[in-house]
């Protein structure tokens, strides 16, 4: 599972914005 994943789904149970944050970093390379 790829890191990206990971904090999606950390997100989505714990609604962290941070999570999203570092989601969307990753994304972003």
């Amino acid at each position: 599972m790829m890191a990206a994943d990971f904090f999606w789904r950390l997100f989505e149970n714990t609604g962290s914005v941070i999570a999203y944050l570092v989601y969307r970093k990753l994304m972003l390379q």
